[in-house]
């Protein structure tokens, strides 16, 4: 008999990043200290300046993504506008338009001796990472792992900064699903690090997808269209 339970989707950041206000400004006043290694160009203080402000008078909570030019709040159409031109834009919180998320379902792979268990995941979509991002909280919902011969050992991710760990890697399935949870991509075969759940920490969606699908953004980068052709 199948399986009438709803598939719900485990959210790509498990842990929410919190956001501490007065650090922030504490940092963006640093930023305007000549002592400071990380001390920013002249012009740019102004901007700095009205972020500061904004946080102090409560407008700004480092959550929503807002533009500062010129040392007021602009529109991403704005700040569209002026990209090549000379000035400085300051850009504010950890989202908004310029992340995609990705809805999918998640699986060991039935031909490596998965047991078909399904379980819905949502990862950010994510040009720059190579493999998908997946949480030590997620296994349990796979399914039974014992015999599964999807297991890649032990692998070092690397990121801008360095090194960011070692983490067991593992040979995975995934789908891509609607707005409906209906799916509408073939299963795609891919490789996922398991990694531990951490505050802001999110899942990535890897490579694998692109090598099936296509993606792309519109003007201003505010929708993700995703095809299983180039012509959509």
């Amino acid at each position: 008999m199948a399986n009438t339970t709803p598939i719900t989707f485990a959210p790509a950041f498990p842990i929410p990043l919190v956001f501490d206000v007065q650090e922030r400004i504490e940092q963006l006043r640093s930023y305007l200290d000549p002592s400071n290694p990380l001390y920013q160009p002249e012009p740019q203080h102004i901007n700095i300046k009205a972020a500061i402000t904004l946080y102090e008078d409560g407008k700004l909570d480092g959550l929503q993504q807002v533009y500062i030019m010129d040392g007021k709040v602009v529109s991403w159409e704005v700040v569209m506008r002026h990209q090549y031109a000379q000035k400085y834009v300051y850009g504010h919180g950890p989202f908004g338009p310029m992340n995609h998320e990705l809805r999918m379902l998640l699986r060991l792979i039935p031909d490596l001796g998965g047991d078909g268990t399904v379980h819905g995941i949502i990862a950010m979509n994510d040009t720059g990472s190579d493999i998908l991002t997946i949480f030590d909280a997620d296994v349990p919902f796979l399914g039974n792992f014992q015999g599964y011969a999807g297991w890649d050992g032990i692998v070092t991710v690397g990121g801008a900064g360095g090194i960011v760990g070692v983490f067991p890697k593992l040979r995975v399935q995934v789908q891509l699903v609607g707005d409906d949870n209906l799916p509408w991509s073939d299963w795609i075969n891919g490789e996922a690090i398991i990694r531990p759940v951490g505050p802001g920490i999110p899942r990535l969606s890897g490579y694998r997808i692109r090598e099936g699908l296509y993606f792309a953004t519109g003007p201003g980068n505010h929708t993700l269209a995703v095809s299983t052709t180039k012509a959509g």
